[in-house]
């Protein structure tokens, strides 16, 4: 039986990286629950909001990022729902004008058409906890009026797959921005799916990329086999338990009308003027996508090299620093050894010292030859780790090479008089014998060497 097709979008909310929240003073950050809150963020009768201009511009270069037709002139409104998470029973955010509509991603090849960018306010956070007959709610209200932005997809996503490279994807977009920071901020999706026949079902809250591919297998295989067994899919909310891969029912689809959209009263219209977009363009970052074309045809690249340097922009600007000194050094270094020390200790580079002097001074060593492959490795891991230079840590532990040191040599000697069974094999042809005898003398050495001179002495010696 052929598979029925699915119609897949994304609701997906970022938390901007702001230092206070959307509509009040109060920071975006506390260490207790309920100590970051204020008259405004908790709905008490009489207070007023005020509209943070920094996540307005950050809500506008997300959207231009993303092909967005920028609304210059757009204002906010009420959302009514009671919920606990709510203190005030509405939520101020974008309906009739958001800030940006429009729009497009590519992803895999194919353009994902984004519906809409607008701003809006989180609720607070719900913690459940205790057990058995003994469970209860507690309600962390720090989290109320921390600045979204909402980016809404059109239906075109083609798979639980393709929707995970999406956010793949959108997390690039707004690592190059600046206006999300990933590990500390919130990135949540409502995950929308639809099969032939059958009506829209919404995934709530689904947190982590991989769990986002999870919950949209998984309920695409619930609507299969409801479609399969005569029955009909209906239009509901549903979460997702992570651990049993499985969605279950939250409560019926509510529809817009339900909301009971207005204005908000207490904020006027906001009016984007050409000065105001023209200096949020100037700031706008070469994105990943560009910068990895550029990299093609400015150091031609391959492809995949291109895409993994570009990743991160931190990971780029070190590369284009360590090119000006040996382009095939600087891949090497950065796109292999660097990148693979990073992902084995689950480190991202900005969270380290790294920083493309240190890098250019390392590849301007192995350049020179003062430094053998398994010494530099070695600075690289010390350098991530512990945040020490490469050319420190090797100058401080000794291991620079020397090229004009008569110790070489003697190494060499050494060497082939304790394995001269080794020796004879080398001199008949075996290269692993010579091999293994530069990999005694590069260890005697302790990397101090470089391998080239000692295969040349070796050489020598037939």
């Amino acid at each position: 039986m052929d598979k029925p097709k699915s119609r897949i979008g994304l609701e997906i909310h970022v938390q901007l990286s702001t230092e206070s929240k959307l509509f009040c003073s109060c920071p975006t950050a506390a260490s207790e629950p309920n100590t970051s809150t204020c008259e405004v963020c908790l709905g008490f009768p009489g207070s007023k909001p005020v509209l943070n201009k920094k996540a307005v511009d950050y809500a506008i270069m997300v959207a231009l990022a993303l092909n967005c037709r920028i609304n210059t002139g757009f204002f906010f409104s009420r959302k009514t729902y009671f919920y606990p998470d709510l203190a005030k029973n509405f939520q101020i955010t974008q309906y009739e004008a958001p800030v940006g509509e429009k729009g497009f991603l590519e992803v895999d090849g194919v353009k994902v058409n984004i519906r809409r960018v607008h701003l809006e306010e989180d609720p607070a956070s719900l913690i459940h906890t205790g057990s058995g007959s003994n469970v209860y709610s507690l309600v962390d209200y720090n989290r109320s009026g921390i600045p979204l932005v909402e980016i809404v997809t059109e239906p075109g996503i083609q798979s639980p797959e393709h929707a995970r490279h999406f956010m793949d994807e959108l997390l690039k977009v707004l690592g190059y921005l600046g206006v999300y920071t990933h590990g500390d901020s919130v990135l949540k999706a409502d995950c929308n799916i639809s099969i032939e026949g059958g009506e829209r079902v919404e995934v709530k809250n689904v947190t982590g990329f991989r769990a986002i591919q999870d919950a949209l297998s998984s309920e695409y295989e619930r609507q299969k086999k409801v479609t399969a067994e005569g029955g009909l899919v209906e239009r509901e909310t549903r979460g997702f338990d992570a651990e049993k891969g499985a969605t279950y029912p939250l409560r019926k689809k509510e529809t817009e009308d339900d909301y009971g959209y207005i204005a908000e009263p207490d904020l006027v219209d906001v009016e984007v003027d050409p000065k105001w977009l023209s200096s949020l363009k100037g700031r706008m970052p070469e994105l990943a996508a560009e910068k990895a074309r550029r990299f093609m045809a400015q150091y031609g690249l391959r492809e995949y090299d291109a895409k993994v340097l570009a990743l991160d922009m931190n990971v780029a600007d070190v590369f284009e620093g360590a090119a000006k000194v040996d382009l095939q050094l600087a891949v090497r270094v950065v796109s292999r050894e660097l990148l693979g020390i990073l992902n084995y200790n689950k480190l991202a580079i900005s969270g380290t010292k790294i920083d493309s002097k240190g890098i250019s001074g390392l590849v301007e060593l192995m350049k020179s030859g003062k430094v053998s492959d398994r010494n530099a490795k070695e600075s690289l891991i010390r350098y991530a780790l512990e945040g020490v230079a490469p050319k420190e840590f090797l100058e401080k532990n000794g291991l620079l090479i020397d090229t004009n040191s008569s110790g070489v040599e003697e190494a060499v000697k050494g060497v082939v008089a304790e394995n001269w069974q080794a020796f004879d094999e080398f001199r008949f042809g075996n290269q692993k014998s010579l091999n293994f005898l530069i990999g005694l003398v590069m260890r005697r050495l302790k990397g101090k060497a470089d391998a080239r001179q000692v295969q040349k002495i070796i050489e020598g010696m037939k």
